[in-house]
């Protein structure tokens, strides 16, 4: 725990300080980039860091997006990745269980060992760190309560279209 503030404190303290370090490349920031950074990953339980460099991305990506576009360009990135993860996550045990089959090709049995060995150890590390495994079932269980935040946040933002007036006839 005192390692995990200490850590979060340190990703903090750079991210605020005005510089921070993506792909090895250190990067001046603003106070806007700070703000959304940091209210993104407040939004998304996210780190800090890994909501800078995704939002850092996007605005590479996109040098023209203005700052609300910019910051929903990142929400659906930051979830386009989770997606490519459990995508990944799930080619792996569909390998491994085909493993099993007598005629099972080398590299399935390899991903069978893995999965077993890194990805569905115990339910706890050395130091009491939580294992991926256990790491991903309870974002499974905490994806109910994401879900409705989000269409929580989508039913209370607001709108950039503009009504039309009464004055149009077809």
């Amino acid at each position: 725990m005192v390692r995990a503030l200490h850590l979060f404190r340190r990703v903090n303290t750079m991210i605020t300080s005005g510089r921070i370090t993506i792909n090895r490349r250190s990067s001046a920031i603003n106070a806007d980039f700070v703000q959304q950074a940091l209210f993104l990953a407040q939004q998304l339980k996210s780190s800090e860091k890994y909501i800078a460099s995704i939002l850092h991305s996007v605005m590479t990506e996109n040098p023209n997006i203005g700052p609300v576009g910019c910051m929903e360009a990142t929400v659906v990135e930051f979830h386009q990745r989770r997606r490519y993860l459990v995508d990944c996550l799930r080619y792996i045990f569909e390998a491994a269980e085909l493993a099993e089959l007598p005629d099972a090709p080398r590299l399935y049995k390899r991903l069978e060992a893995f999965a077993r060995q890194e990805l569905v150890p115990a339910a706890s590390g050395p130091g009491g760190e939580m294992s991926l495994a256990l790491r991903i079932f309870k974002e499974l269980e905490n994806l109910g309560n994401t879900v409705a935040r989000a269409q929580q946040a989508k039913q209370c933002a607001m709108s950039n279209t503009v009504a039309p007036s009464g004055q149009y006839h077809p």
